[in-house]
């Protein structure tokens, strides 16, 4: 964790002296702590990454926005979490509820690809109309983890409520940013008695 608090600031008081390379070394290793099996260290992960875009200069943050959008979706839509079996009512427990590591790998690997995609919508709380990309990602994670139980679930419900709780006032202008299959699909999630 506190490298993280380290990373940041070596990127942000250097950020116009490194090249390229380095911004994106930095980029990539807070990326990747996304995905470690601590849920503190992937909080912060997700909070450090949202900020390094904002504070990003324009040419880098569009480049890295692009590609860490197209990483996150693919990482949530490569990774479906299994059908669960019907069980049967009559049959005693056996008390395997238990996660496997490959079911908890996969949750870690989910709740990664919904944290990094909130860390872009984070990263432009106020900006009004949307950037083109957030429709988008609002709807691959109302339609592809809104429904999940635990925290990939949780995560997903609590991103839709702060943008939705910081577009308040300017709703009218960003709706225009949806299509209407993206407006529907948020509806179903959080919106149904607000903005339909």
């Amino acid at each position: 964790m506190r490298v993280l608090i380290i990373m940041q600031i070596i990127y942000f008081r250097r950020l116009f002296l490194m090249s390229n390379l380095q911004q994106q070394s930095l980029f990539d290793c807070v990326a990747s702590m996304l995905t470690d099996t601590q849920l503190e260290v992937r909080l912060g992960a997700a909070t450090t990454l949202s900020g390094m875009i904002r504070c990003s200069p324009i040419t880098l943050r569009d480049t890295v926005v692009k590609d860490l959008n197209n990483k996150f979706t693919t990482m949530l839509l490569q990774s479906p979490l299994p059908k669960r079996p019907r069980k049967d009512l009559s049959a005693p427990s056996t008390g395997t509820s238990t996660p496997t590591p490959e079911h908890t790998k996969l949750i870690v690997t989910r709740h990664a690809a919904v944290l990094g995609l909130g860390a872009l919508i984070q990263a432009f709380p106020y900006t009004s109309p949307p950037p083109a990309w957030v429709p988008g990602i609002l709807a691959t994670l109302a339609n592809k983890a809104s429904g999940e139980p635990g925290m990939v679930g949780n995560e997903v419900k609590t991103i839709l409520a702060a943008f939705k709780k910081t577009r308040q006032d300017t709703w009218h202008v960003d709706l225009k940013a949806f299509s209407p299959e993206q407006i529907e699909g948020l509806e179903g999630v959080l919106w149904r008695s607000y903005f339909a």
